[in-house]
């Protein structure tokens, strides 16, 4: 009976030296599970998702993309909220809010980011319960722009070469202004001094011829 317990002993642990050999398939007991991307649930059936906006936009000029922005509002159902301007360094700055309903929320945005370069945007949303009939038409959302004129290009100025045609012009215009005056005087002296004398010698030349005849 011993000797069958032994045997049996043997068997057990040649078997498990096979199975730890290294030409054996070790078994999965237990794995971690998998990494798995978030979801997100989508919003309820009854909500509405209003999306609002802040933009950031150099313009070329100020007064005329503020204008065509508030153009923009009207032309999808919706208006200007509020206006606001300052100046810079003698640069206007204007800053609008626009409302419009939420179904044109996504049109007056690309319109407006046609007015000229985007420098900054913000978007953020909210949820409305659309259980007391609030739908994409008759609730209204906001975007605010604020425009900001493009840098200003200055020009390198010319190397400067000595010659100034106008003021050569104002030297030669002063030069004939004094030739001029010089000889104007002259002709104011003989008269005045030399006239009378003129005149005298005349009228004795037409005595004496009279005398003659």
């Amino acid at each position: 009976m011993f000797t069958k317990r032994l045997f049996g002993l043997a068997v057990l642990l040649a078997i498990g030296l096979v199975g730890c050999g290294p030409g054996a398939t070790p078994q999965l007991i237990g794995s971690y599970p998998k990494s798995v991307s978030p979801t997100y649930a989508p919003p309820p059936s009854d909500a509405l998702v209003i999306y609002e906006a802040y933009l950031t936009l150099e313009v070329s000029n100020t007064d005329q993309a503020a204008q065509r922005a508030i153009e923009f509002a009207y032309d999808r159902g919706g208006y200007l909220v509020n206006s606001q301007s300052w100046y810079e360094n003698s640069r206007k700055y204007t800053t609008l809010t626009l409302t419009v309903p939420v179904a044109q929320f996504e049109s007056l945005r690309q319109a407006l980011l046609g007015l000229g370069s985007a420098i900054n945007e913000t978007v953020s949303s909210d949820l409305v319960s659309t259980s007391h009939g609030a739908n994409e038409w008759n609730t209204f959302t906001n975007i605010t722009v604020q425009l900001r004129p493009a840098p200003s290009i200055t020009l390198p100025s010319l190397p400067s070469t000595g010659w100034n045609p106008t003021h050569t012009f104002e030297r030669a215009f002063d030069v004939f202004a004094s030739i001029f005056t010089f000889l104007v005087d002259i002709v104011i002296w003989v008269v005045v001094i030399v006239g009378p004398f003129v005149l005298m010698g005349l009228g004795v030349r037409a005595v004496v011829r009279r005398m003659r005849r």
